[in-house]
């Protein structure tokens, strides 16, 4: 039988308390730089999901523009649009499902063609919308700060009976 020497019999196994200290320290520091990053993580998201809902509203928006002709002419239309871009009727539903009221309007003529000096494309039309992430239907673009609404410009072309639009 082989005898083992004193140190051998009264070793325990496990870790130290520095080791245990450590271990702790190292996974706390990286814990909290992973914590740190979240808020970051979520306000990219929350940009890109706004970013992709006001490309939907827009094309939409000139879609049904180019298809009714309706930038010929220098009315102001609003737009209803719920949290996913998905237009809404504020008249036949709840007005609980508005997220984005849109506001598109066509000024005065402005579209200069380079080298054109002095005088307006008649076939060219600015279209302005103002895009507002709130539930109110009513909300006031011309009492609103500027800041507070996404402001788009895009650029209509009329060939006779057919339009087709860009975005600038």
């Amino acid at each position: 039988m082989k005898i083992l020497p004193p140190s051998f019999r009264t070793r325990r196994r496990g870790f130290s308390l520095v080791e245990v200290t450590l271990a702790l320290g190292i996974a706390a520091f990286g814990i909290t730089t992973i914590m740190s990053l979240l808020p970051h993580g979520v306000n990219n998201v929350r940009t890109a999901g706004e970013i992709t809902a006001a490309s939907r509203i827009s094309q939409h928006i000139l879609g049904a523009l180019d298809q009714s002709q309706t930038a010929a002419s220098r009315q102001t239309l609003r737009y209803y649009f719920d949290a996913y871009a998905v237009p809404v009727d504020p008249a036949g539903r709840s007005k609980d499902s508005i997220a984005f009221v849109a506001e598109v309007g066509a000024p005065v003529s402005d579209v200069q063609i380079p080298g054109n000096t002095g005088s307006h494309d008649a076939f060219l039309r600015r279209v302005t919308m103002k895009l507002k992430q709130t539930a109110a239907a009513d909300f006031d673009f011309t009492q609103a700060d500027p800041a507070s609404y996404k402001l788009y410009s895009y650029v209509v072309a009329s060939t006779g009976n057919v339009s087709t639009v860009s975005g600038k």
